[in-house]
C-alpha cells in the first residue's frame, strides 16, 4: 500500500514536473514570437530573422506561426515570391486561425503582384474562416478598389468604420476619400480618430502627407516630427532617417535648432509600441517599397517607356517642379529630370538617373490610335491613400475623337487630378492615350459652344510623336484582355510620379 502510494506520487511529481516544463516552453514561445513581432514592426528584419531561426519547435502548430512570420518578413521587404513559399507551408494547416492568418498572406501576395482576381478570392476565404478579422477586409477593399471596383470597396470600409474605430479602418478609408481628391474628408477622418488615440504613428504619418498636399505645411512637419521622435525612440534607424529627409526637404534649416523632447513623451511612445505588438495581426502588412528622397507635395501618374530610360507624363504635372521621382508599380524608384515637353499637348518627357529593365516598358510599337466606341482602361493613382502603394484602374468607353489639330479623345473612364499623365489602354493591351485633367473649359466653352461634364479627357497617343518620336504601329489582331489581366501585365510599366514644387510658382 505504502508503495503504491509512493509510485502515486512520484507519478504526480513527474505530470507536475512536463506540465511546468511544457508551460514554461510555451511561455518561452510566446515570449519569443512577441520579440520578434516587435523586430518586425521596427523593421529590424535581420534581427527578427535571427530570433526565429533560435526558437526551438515543440510541435506542428508552432512550426505553422513561424511560418506566417517568416512570410510576414519577406512580404514586408518585397520580396514576393520567398514569402508566397512561407505562407504555402501552411496550405493545409487543421487550426483555423492559422489558416485565416495563412489566406490573408496570400491575399497581400496576390495584391503586390498585381493579381487582384486572386487577393479577392483569398481574402475571402479569410473571412468564411473568421469574419472578425479586420485585416482580410481591408485587403478585399482595396483589391476591388483598385480593381475599379470603388463603390463595392467602400461599402466594405464604410461598414468597418461604423463598427470599428481601429487605426487600420481609419487609415484604409482615409485613403479611399484621399485617392478620388477628398482631401477634406480624408483628413477629417484622421484628425477625428487622432483625438481618441492622440499617438497613432501610422496616423500621425498619413496626416502629415495629407496636410503637406493640402498646403498646410507646419502641421504637416509637427506630425513628421512626433513620427520621427518615435522612430529613433524605437531604434527604427532606417524609418527615422527618411523622416528626418522629408522634414529637411521642406525646410532645410528645421534641425539647425535643438529638438525638445517632452517629459511623458516616452511613455506614450512605449504604449504605442506594445499596442502596435498586440495587434500585430491584425495590421496590414505592406512591403517595403522604396522611398522618395524628399517630401513630394503634388504628384501625377506616368508610363515606362524608351526600353527603360525614360517615364512620359503631362506637362502641368511636372511644371514648377524643383525635384521630380518616380516610383513604378513594384515599388522602385529613380529620380528623374525633364528632358523634354510639349505645352501644346500637355506632354512630358522624364529621363531617369537609374533606367528600369527594358521589359517595364511600353514599346513605342504598342501606340494605337484611339476610336470612338472602344472599351478603355485609365491605370494611375488618383490619390495619396490606399492607391500611392500601387495604381488603380478605371473603365469606360471612348465616347469622342477629335483631330489631330485638338489631339484629344473624351472616355466615360473617371479621371482626376492624380490621374494626369497615366496610360488608357484598350482591351488588346494597346496604348490608346494619355490620361489629363487640366481642360480649359473656357476655351472648350469657346470653341465647341458647350462644357462637357462627367468626362475623362485624354490626348491621342499618336501625339506623343510631337515630344518623343516613335514608329507607327501596325494594326494587329490580338487576343482582349480581362481588365485584371492588363492590371497585372502593365503593373511593373506604370509610374507614380512626384514632385517638390516651387514655392515661389
Amino acid at each position: 500500500m505504502i508503495k503504491n502510494a509512493v509510485n502515486f506520487v512520484i507519478l504526480l511529481s513527474v505530470v507536475f514536473f512536463i506540465t511546468s516544463l511544457s508551460k514554461i516552453y510555451a511561455d518561452n514561445f510566446s515570449e519569443n514570437l512577441r520579440n520578434v513581432r516587435a523586430e518586425i514592426n521596427r523593421d529590424s528584419l535581420q534581427e527578427a530573422i535571427k530570433i526565429l531561426k533560435k526558437i526551438e519547435i515543440s510541435n506542428e502548430n508552432q512550426q505553422e506561426k513561424i511560418d506566417l512570420l517568416f512570410g510576414d518578413i519577406y512580404l514586408k521587404i518585397n520580396q514576393i515570391d520567398k514569402a508566397e513559399e512561407y505562407y504555402q507551408k501552411n496550405f493545409f494547416t487543421s487550426n483555423e486561425e492559422i489558416e485565416a492568418l495563412t489566406f490573408i498572406g496570400f491575399a497581400e501576395v496576390r495584391l503586390a503582384q498585381g493579381k487582384l482576381d486572386d487577393a479577392i478570392k483569398y481574402a475571402e476565404q479569410s473571412i468564411k474562416i473568421n469574419s472578425n478579422k479586420i485585416r482580410s477586409k481591408i485587403i478585399l477593399a482595396i483589391a476591388l478598389t483598385r480593381l475599379g471596383e470603388s463603390e463595392k470597396g467602400f461599402d466594405i470600409l464604410n461598414e468597418l468604420y461604423l463598427n470599428r474605430k481601429d487605426a487600420e479602418v481609419a487609415l484604409a478609408i482615409s485613403g479611399y476619400f484621399s485617392s478620388f481628391d477628398e482631401t477634406k474628408k480624408a483628413i477629417e477622418i484622421l484628425e477625428e480618430f487622432i483625438k481618441r488615440d492622440p499617438n497613432n504613428i501610422k496616423v500621425l504619418d498619413q496626416l502629415a502627407s495629407l496636410h503637406l498636399f493640402d498646403g498646410n505645411k507646419d502641421k504637416a512637419i509637427e506630425y513628421k516630427m512626433i513620427v520621427y521622435k518615435y522612430y529613433e525612440f524605437n531604434r527604427n534607424r532606417k524609418k527615422q532617417k527618411q523622416a528626418k529627409a522629408w522634414i529637411l526637404s521642406i525646410n532645410p534649416k528645421y534641425f539647425d535648432k535643438p529638438v525638445k523632447v517632452k517629459k511623458n513623451e516616452k511613455k506614450k511612445q512605449e504604449e504605442y509600441e506594445e499596442e502596435e505588438i498586440s495587434n500585430y495581426d491584425d495590421n496590414k502588412i505592406t512591403p517595403n517599397y522604396e522611398e522618395f528622397a524628399f517630401a513630394p507635395n503634388s504628384h501625377g501618374s506616368g508610363f515606362i517607356v524608351g526600353d527603360g530610360k525614360f517615364v512620359i507624363t503631362n506637362h502641368h504635372v511636372i511644371d514648377g517642379a524643383k525635384r521630380v521621382a518616380v516610383r513604378n508599380g513594384t515599388g522602385k524608384v529613380s529620380e528623374a529630370t525633364v528632358v523634354a515637353i510639349s505645352k501644346d499637348y500637355d506632354l512630358a518627357i522624364l529621363e531617369l538617373s537609374n533606367p528600369y529593365p527594358k521589359s517595364f516598358a511600353i514599346d513605342s510599337k504598342e501606340f494605337v490610335k484611339p476610336k470612338a466606341g472602344e472599351d478603355v482602361i485609365s491605370i494611375g493613382y488618383p490619390g495619396i491613400g490606399l492607391t500611392f502603394e500601387q495604381p488603380t484602374i478605371t473603365q469606360g468607353i471612348i465616347s469622342k475623337v477629335f483631330d489631330d489639330e485638338v489631339g484629344i479623345f473624351l472616355t466615360t473612364a473617371a479621371i482626376n487630378s492624380g490621374n494626369s499623365g497615366g496610360p488608357l489602354f484598350n482591351l488588346n493591351g494597346k496604348l490608346v492615350g494619355v490620361s489629363f485633367a487640366a481642360l480649359d473649359k473656357k476655351k472648350w466653352l469657346d470653341e465647341e459652344g458647350q462644357i462637357p461634364t462627367d468626362m475623362g479627357y485624354a490626348i491621342k497617343s499618336n501625339m506623343i510623336k510631337k515630344v518623343f518620336d516613335h514608329e507607327q504601329s501596325v494594326p494587329v489582331k490580338s487576343a482582349k484582355f480581362k481588365k485584371s489581366s492588363l492590371y497585372e501585365k502593365m503593373l511593373p510599366s506604370i509610374a507614380l510620379v512626384v514632385v517638390l514644387l516651387d514655392d515661389n510658382q
